[in-house]
């Protein structure tokens, strides 16, 4: 019993450490927009060091879940790019390139059942996320699910993903919800208090 415990609570701690850093990274990505719609963020506070705490806490991840952590990261990577499919990027690549790397990269590295867990999982986030955050993306221009393709439409697909990434692997579902949970509710609160 005390073993299953440790592993609950250490998926737990990696999948706050690598959604934190995500969080981290999407702060950076997103500052003049948030900064449009007034929008706290985290990069306005940390400046420089934002991507070297996100890049320590995304090593803190992998150090206690290598697999998990770092495929959830892929995941991030693949539907953050869902905006930007046909934009080129410093590499050359469009989005949707760049996008169909890192799954075969991750599917090779982290296995096809993992690399499906972590994209339904983080498209779950995402498309939750989007109907949140529907009105404000608007007023700032930003790329919004939500938006694009209605909001109850994205609250069925977030569903249908919730339930595919519980399929997938419904061990693994609970500790990466809570731990999901835990930074989207402590970032949320950061956000009621700023504003």
């Amino acid at each position: 019993m005390w073993l299953e415990i440790f592993e609950f609570l250490s998926t737990v701690i990696a999948v706050v450490c690598c959604s934190a850093a995500v969080k981290l990274a999407d702060d950076y990505l997103d500052q003049d927009y948030d900064a449009v719609v007034g929008k706290p963020n985290w990069a306005r506070i940390l400046e420089q060091g934002t991507m070297l705490y996100a890049m320590f806490l995304l090593a803190l991840a992998a150090g206690i879940n290598a697999s998990l952590s770092l495929s959830l990261f892929f995941a991030s990577y693949i539907i953050g790019m869902f905006g930007s499919m046909y934009e080129r990027f410093p590499s050359r690549l469009t989005g949707f390139q760049e996008s169909l790397l890192a799954c075969i990269a991750g599917i090779i590295l982290f296995g096809w059942s993992n690399m499906l867990f972590a994209v339904s999982f983080v498209l779950a986030v995402q498309l939750f996320d989007d109907y949140i955050d529907a009105r404000s993306d608007q007023l700032a221009g930003q790329r919004n699910l939500a938006n694009r393709f209605g909001r109850m439409e994205c609250i069925i697909i977030c569903l249908a993903c919730i339930m595919i990434a519980w399929r997938v692997n419904d061990y693994l579902f609970l500790p990466v919800f809570t731990g999901t949970a835990i930074i989207y509710l402590l970032s949320f609160r950061y956000e009621r208090v700023r504003i």
